[in-house]
C-alpha cells in the first residue's frame, strides 16, 4: 500500500497512467473513488496521482492540526512520494480549497490549475441554504451508506441523474462504505475549511486556470466559482448547466475533455 509521510501522518495515494503528472484532491470527507468518473479517461493522457486526504478513507487521522496549509504541504509529500516534481492540479470542493492554496504556497510544484465546484471562502463565499448544509453534515452521521447517499443526492445531482443512475450510486457507496471519514476527521477537515479564505491572495496565482463548476450546485453556488475566475488572472471559467455539487461524476465524459484540452493545448482548446 504507497503511503506518504507528511507532519506525522501517512497517506495514501495511487498511480494510474503515463505522461505528465496529474495530481487528483477530492473533496470534504471523500476519498480517492470519488473520481471513479474521472480517473480512468483521465489516465489515459495523464499519469494520475491521487490521495485520500489526512482524515478520510486509508490515510492517517491525527487529533489535530488540520489547516489549509498542512493538507496543501500533504498534498506536496504526496507528489514528493509518487516521484514528481511538478504536477498539474484538479480539486473539487474542499480539494479545490487545497489546490488553492497548494498553488499559493507552493507555486512551483504546480504547472497548471483546475479548480472544480470550489470557493475562495472567507466573507465573499456565496452561501447555500442553510438547509442544504445541515443535511450534508448531518448525512456524515448516517448509519447506513445508501441512506446516507440519498439524503445528498438533491443537492449533488440532477434529479434526472439521480433516478436513473440510483442503483449504481448505492451499490459504489456500499461498496466504498469502509473509506467514509471518521466524526473526528471529518471535523478536522471542517476546522480547516472554517479558516479557508484565499480571495485577497488569488491575484498572486500566475498558473494557468480553469475553473469548472456545476450551474445548479446546491453546496457550493455557482457565483463562488464567477468569483475565482475574475480573480485569478487570466482564468477560464467553463459552467455546466445542469451540473451540481457532484458534477464532476454527472458531466464527466464533457469535463473529461475540457480538462484534457485544457492541461494539454492550453486555454484556446477549453471551450
Amino acid at each position: 500500500m504507497p503511503l506518504a509521510e507528511a507532519q506525522g501522518a501517512r497517506l495514501y495515494y495511487e498511480v494510474r497512467g503515463e505522461g505528465e503528472p496529474l495530481l487528483l484532491i477530492p473533496g470534504f470527507g471523500s476519498t480517492i473513488p470519488v473520481y471513479w468518473a474521472n480517473i480512468p479517461e483521465l489516465s489515459r493522457h495523464f499519469r494520475v496521482i491521487a490521495f485520500d486526504p489526512r482524515g478520510s478513507g486509508r490515510s492517517d487521522v491525527p487529533l489535530d492540526g488540520y489547516t489549509m496549509r498542512v493538507f496543501a504541504d500533504d498534498a506536496t509529500a504526496v507528489l514528493d512520494a509518487a516521484g514528481a516534481a511538478t504536477a498539474h492540479v484538479f480539486g473539487t470542493s474542499f480539494g479545490g480549497m487545497v489546490a488553492q492554496h497548494l498553488a499559493l504556497e507552493h507555486p512551483r510544484r504546480v504547472r497548471r490549475l483546475v479548480l472544480g465546484c470550489t470557493t475562495p471562502g472567507g466573507p465573499r463565499h456565496v452561501l447555500p441554504p442553510l438547509e442544504n448544509v445541515t443535511r450534508f453534515l448531518a448525512a456524515g452521521d448516517i448509519a447506513d451508506a445508501a441512506e446516507a447517499v440519498r439524503s445528498t443526492y438533491f443537492m449533488h445531482y440532477s434529479d434526472a441523474y439521480a433516478a436513473a443512475h440510483d442503483a449504481e450510486i448505492v451499490e459504489r457507496s456500499l461498496a466504498n462504505a469502509s473509506l467514509r471519514a471518521t466524526p473526528e476527521g471529518r471535523a478536522g477537515q471542517l476546522a480547516a475549511v472554517q479558516g479557508h479564505d484565499t480571495y485577497e491572495r488569488l491575484r498572486e496565482i500566475a498558473h494557468p486556470t480553469l475553473v469548472v463548476h456545476g450551474g445548479e450546485d446546491g453546496m457550493v453556488p455557482v457565483d463562488n466559482g464567477r468569483l475565482l475566475a475574475e480573480a485569478i488572472p487570466g482564468a477560464r471559467l467553463i459552467v455546466y448547466p445542469t451540473g451540481r455539487h457532484i458534477f464532476f461524476a454527472e458531466c464527466a465524459e464533457q469535463l473529461n475533455a475540457d480538462i484534457a484540452a485544457f492541461l494539454q493545448d492550453g486555454f484556446a482548446a477549453a471551450k
